[in-house]
């Protein structure tokens, strides 16, 4: 039985142009078949063949023009290995560099074809060992239209009679070897979801490149280090990691919470984000390695029973209730850090209590009192043992009164969710600040990195370019994203309503696959703040609504109103469009309602650097 490979055809130009259509074409075909168990679309074969005719001619006249060319290795349908089925069209090494190339069927240029193959091309030089390094350009093909060479967004567009001038600009002195090339590891950064079933399966983590100079692997032996200590020692810990939205927190506790395991010691993940909970215990078929942490604050704190597990790591230590909150929605009058600690003395023997600290993220009522919380519960009279705290340098003073140790591998700096995009959490800080002109300057470098910041005030046009944007790769997620308190977006096709919400599985509508009508990718059911925190999806569309508008000189917000009332209400909206904000790992597309009264914010958004969604380009068509 001959074994698949990753890709449909690869070989030299020469040998691609010695081979005569139809064995090329059944190549394609048998790794489509491969790939997705079924056979290719008839538009899918007419698109390639269109592509085969276009590219030999292309090839031809680049080979007499400049002979070494006849001996780049070129590669069609080059599978991305863990990503679900990405795979560009064609990727040619030219010389020492390299030309991605993805071709359409049409005279048409939409917005989602530019950004589409601008990913291939920045995930290579991410994640693609053969690629590192490397000097990689890309475009758009449009096999049935006559124009100039042009560039959207940075992205070549071009047409047949431009192909072969562009491969040849982009080449470099030197060789890339295909074969070696081809069978370079590749290591994509995996979502939350993919990583947990990854560790629940006793697969190891893929060593990403960012994810190492992030800090993650240094965190990880930090934990383990202290919880070693603390065993040892027959101490009592008190440890937080801290980090910016997407830095990889839930991701590094996860992972030492197995590893803890699997070196003898006892240990739990606990969150108080009920749709995290529930995601990853759909994803995982299991309720026992992520567990809810209001649970266990009820068995272990209040009703007095004593854990087991020696290790307990507990996602959004910031976001902890307060008493006054605790009162009212449970009947005691003892915050959850008090009761974390309470439950932690009864472990026999030693503990690690293991805090998890966003940057920014509060959204809920009686979640303000972040960590002085902890500061008073692990100090007499509450705390009866004696607690030694370690966490980041920057958070050391927040623990006055306590033996404090500072390590700065517990501060996650770096953003991994949205893949190269470092500056995505500083973009969104300014923005919320209203210091637009700073946002731009980030906004700029965000672009550059291949992760786009769109706009588009045409609901429908929104769900066109995810749908266009993602064709073909079932495995990627997109949906709607809204605030909780924007009243106004039900009557622009946006419900985001209480009834509406409540009623959503949020489990089905981040794992089910796209054709799914339950699933985000439906672009029909709406998540809010409570229920996509702590996730991510390859393309959020953030509606924006009614309840945080640019007056032209600063932010007006519209808090909703609560039964409980806030210490800043102003404060925790802010903080829910940051994590509305920051949920993409390939973009953010906002959708602003096209009312009169959005007009301000619309040119907010558009003075901090957000471009608006290109409009379709229509070029004159090969007759």
């Amino acid at each position: 039985m001959t074994q698949r490979t990753q890709w449909g055809w690869a070989g030299t130009v020469t040998e691609f142009l010695e081979t005569p259509r139809d064995p090329w074409l059944g190549s394609l075909r048998t790794h489509h078949e491969g790939l997705f168990a079924s056979e290719p679309a008839g538009t899918q074969v007419v698109a390639w063949k269109e592509q085969y005719e276009v590219l030999r001619l292309a090839l031809r006249e680049l080979c007499d023009a400049d002979s070494s060319a006849s001996g780049w290795g070129i590669t069609f349908e080059y599978e991305l290995p863990l990503e679900g089925g990405r795979r560009p069209d064609v990727v040619i090494l030219t010389g020492a560099s390299i030309a991605v190339l993805e071709f359409k069927s049409g005279s048409r240029l939409h917005a989602a074809f530019g950004d589409q193959v601008a990913a291939y091309a920045r995930d290579l030089s991410e994640y693609h060992e053969g690629s590192h390094g490397k000097k990689i350009d890309s475009a758009v093909v449009l096999t049935r239209a006559r124009f100039p060479g042009e560039t959207a967004n940075g992205v070549a567009v071009l047409d047949p009679a431009s192909l072969s001038g562009f491969i040849r600009k982009t080449a470099s002195a030197g060789s890339i070897p295909l074969e070696t090339w081809l069978n370079s590891r590749y290591a994509p950064l995996p979502t939350l979801v993919e990583a947990a079933r990854r560790i629940f399966r006793h697969e190891p983590l893929p060593h990403v490149k960012r994810a190492l100079s992030a800090g993650i692997p240094e965190a990880v032996a930090l934990l383990k280090k202290l919880a070693a200590d603390a065993s040892r020692e027959k101490a009592r810990y008190l440890i937080f990691l801290a980090g910016v939205p997407g830095s990889g927190k839930t991701l590094a506790g996860l992972r030492f919470v197995y590893e803890a395991s699997v070196d003898a010691a006892d240990a739990m993940f606990l969150s108080g984000n009920g749709p995290l909970v529930e995601v990853l215990q759909d994803a995982l078929k299991s309720r026992v390695f992520v567990r809810d942490l209001h649970r266990f604050i009820r068995e272990y704190g209040i009703n007095g029973k004593t854990p087991t597990e020696h290790v307990v790591v507990f996602d959004e230590a910031q976001r902890a209730w307060d008493s006054a909150y605790m009162l009212k929605q449970r009947g005691v009058d003892r915050g959850e850090p008090e009761l974390l600690i309470t439950a932690g003395e009864k472990i026999r023997d030693w503990a690690s209590l293991v805090g998890l600290v966003g940057d920014g993220q509060e959204i809920y009522s009686g979640e303000e009192g972040g960590l002085q919380q902890w500061a008073e519960s692990a100090q007499p009279p509450i705390a009866k043992k004696l607690w030694t705290v370690h966490c980041p340098p920057r958070l050391a003073d927040a623990f006055c009164g306590l033996a404090v140790k500072a390590h700065a591998p517990l501060d996650l700096t770096i953003s991994l969710r949205s893949r190269r995009a470092e500056q995505l959490h500083s973009w969104v800080a300014t923005l919320l600040e209203g210091n637009l002109g700073f946002a731009a300057r980030h906004a700029m470098r965000i672009h550059g990195e291949a992760f786009p910041l769109h706009l588009t005030r045409n609901l429908d046009e929104a769900k066109t370019y995810a749908r266009q944007r993602y064709e073909g790769e079932p495995e990627r997620r997109y949906g709607l994203l809204a605030s909780s308190g924007a009243r106004s977006l039900p009557s622009y096709g946006v419900d985001n309503s209480w009834d509406a919400t409540r009623r959503l599985r949020t489990a089905r509508w981040f794992n089910a696959p796209p054709t799914d009508p339950s699933s985000c990718c439906s672009l029909e059911a709406v998540v809010t703040e409570f229920q996509c925190q702590g996730l991510e999806l390859d393309l959020p569309i953030v509606c924006w609504g009614d309840d945080l508008l640019w007056t032209g000189t600063v932010w007006k917000l519209m808090p909703p109103r609560r039964r409980y009332q806030q210490k800043d209400p102003e404060q925790i909206l802010k903080n829910v469009y940051r994590v509305l904000l920051t949920r993409g790992r390939d973009g953010v597309l906002v959708f602003i309602p096209p009312g009169a009264s959005f007009d301000h914010t619309e040119q907010a958004l558009l003075a901090a650097g957000v471009r608006p969604l290109p409009e379709e380009l229509e070029h004159a068509a090969i007759a």
